[in-house]
């Protein structure tokens, strides 16, 4: 289901900038993923790049949605690391950045000798940059100054994880130059419509993001003065309205397939994963009352009991698992279950409307394949929003002594996640929440902020409500969990008493055959701001 039709969908991106587009046959080409600069049209690889930036992001989202409680886990760690696409025989995600870091230095090149190009190179750094802050935060030393350069270095050696944040915070300042200095904008920018303001907001969001993420590590990276650094940011432009989020919004076009992942996978032939029950319970029963998301996060397929009748759930009456059946037909699994394939796909719960562009669950209890009123896969990727960075904020406020009072930064978090979820898709229905609704969820969570003992338990509070926003981006909550432990009381796989949480994922098996430079790495091993000690997490 990652696999598209790739160069026709270009050509739809391509409409937006240029009159006309034709599909290439690149499998005519010496070689068909790294274009040259020779005749190569800056326009087309930005807008290959952007392409490539959404898959690759959301390709690595869902590789962490069952690992962080999200989705249900149905295996043990190691298992599910080694079966996702980035250790198989395809190498999407691993090929899929390396193709857009050729193309990032191929729009670089070409800028310079163009200043027509600038705002091109500008958007390229910043996308290069998240990808390959992303492809370190998950996999650590990567291959980068030699690679795709396969006449010099054929066996390409890997950077260290913390020279590249170094790098990519210099990119962020070189971008943030290109950006006012170009002479016009890119009209096929799929982010910001052209709008260098946003970008160098969202340039100066990720420069915040990355100094908090390695602040265990502060002293390693070249940051005379983290504090002064982040207090300097917070001076500056960045993300901090819902309206400067930055999102990529996908449609609900079939052919070629355009639609959120999320809705490809419940709501075309039947959802063959679960949704995880120890989110599913945050969102029911951590607070005195009902998360306000839930209906948008979550749609129930069916009312069937799943005790009523057969066996549904394969966890009745059985004392290692915690949560089994949640109640009011929110029927999922628990994290490490693995007794599946109990032809239940049209009864367990899926995707709702937020961010997946599904179904607002109305009581319909019909089956997602059969639903009429849904948006369609018209949903968005969250990538970096208004919301994500309060909580990152008020965890430096918190933590470091930043500027900012920790407690209402938090409240600004909370506040923005819950408007940009429950406006979503404009839905009018007596189970809208409403301001009050919001009122009584922000009040519990800044009681139990207040009540905390210690700014350890204050930054649960923080990171629990960080991760019920993260729906959509596990990205994040990975990060978190392994920088913080927190949320505190995630819930540990029900059939493994010693897990071994993957601190890192492994690189594309076939890289490693393909590149001798490279030895296959274990799941135990830490990216270079995870500074926590082993079994910090399970």
């Amino acid at each position: 289901m990652k696999r598209v039709n790739r160069y026709i969908s270009l050509c739809l991106l391509m409409l937006i900038g240029v009159s006309s587009c034709e599909v290439t046959d690149f499998d005519h080409q010496e070689n068909p993923n790294f274009l040259t600069p020779e005749g190569a049209d800056p326009t087309y690889l930005l807008n290959e790049m952007q392409y490539l930036f959404q898959h690759y992001m959301s390709w690595m989202i869902l590789n962490t949605d069952d690992v962080m409680r999200y989705e249900g886990m149905t295996d043990r760690y190691g298992d599910v690391v080694s079966s996702n696409v980035m250790d198989g025989s395809t190498s999407a995600e691993w090929d899929t950045y390396y193709e857009a870091l050729n193309n990032a230095r191929t729009i670089q090149e070409l800028a310079v000798e163009d200043s027509n190009y600038l705002f091109h190179s500008a958007m390229s750094r910043v996308l290069m940059g998240y990808l390959t802050v992303t492809m370190v935060d998950y996999v650590g030393e990567i291959p980068y100054s030699e690679a795709v350069k396969p006449s010099e270095f054929p066996d390409p050696n890997v950077d260290e994880g913390e020279e590249l944040y170094k790098f990519v915070l210099s990119e962020i300042e070189k971008a943030k130059s290109e950006f006012e200095n170009a002479p016009r904008a890119v009209t096929s920018d799929l982010f910001y419509g052209g709008d260098k303001d946003k970008w160098i907001s969202m340039a100066n969001s990720l420069r915040l993001r990355m100094l908090v993420q390695s602040r265990l590590a502060s002293d390693e990276l070249d940051i005379s003065d983290l504090q002064g650094e982040i207090n300097s940011l917070l001076n500056d432009e960045f993300i901090d309205s819902n309206s400067e989020d930055f999102q990529f919004s996908y449609s609900n076009v079939i052919q070629p397939e355009s639609r959120h992942p999320y809705f490809q996978r419940a709501y075309v032939s039947g959802f063959s994963q679960y949704m995880g029950n120890y989110f599913m319970n945050q969102l029911l029963n951590d607070k005195s009352v009902r998360d306000p998301r839930t209906r948008f996060y979550i749609y129930r397929q069916s009312d069937v009991d799943p005790f009523s009748g057969p066996p549904y759930l394969p966890c009745q009456d059985d004392p290692r698992v915690d949560y089994c059946y949640l109640g009011d037909h929110y029927w999922g699994y628990d994290h490490g279950e693995n007794r599946t394939g109990r032809g239940d796909n049209l009864l367990r719960s899926v995707y709702g409307i937020y961010p997946g562009g599904g179904a607002f669950d109305q009581n319909q209890f019909i089956a997602a394949p059969n639903t009429t009123n849904n948006l369609g896969g018209a949903g968005i990727l969250p990538i970096l929003t208004n919301s994500y960075l309060k909580f990152l904020t008020a965890e430096s406020a918190l933590m470091l002594g930043t500027n900012g009072d920790p407690a209402a930064l938090l409240e600004e978090g909370v506040r923005a996640s819950l408007n940009k979820v429950v406006n979503f898709g404009d839905i009018s229905s007596e189970y809208t929440p409403d301001s009050e609704d919001i009122d009584i969820y922000v009040e519990d969570v800044l009681t139990k902020y207040n009540s905390a003992n210690s700014d350890q338990e204050k930054l649960d509070v923080i990171m629990k409500e960080y991760y019920l926003a993260a729906f959509g981006n596990s990205i994040e909550a990975y990060n978190a969990y392994r920088r913080t432990g927190l949320p505190s009381d995630l819930q540990v796989p029900i059939d493994d008493d010693d897990p071994n949480f993957p601190r890192s994922f492994p690189y594309s098996e076939l890289e490693t055959q393909r590149n001798a430079s490279l030895t296959q790495k274990q799941i135990s091993e830490k990216v270079f701001w995870d500074t926590n000690p082993d079994g910090f997490i399970k």
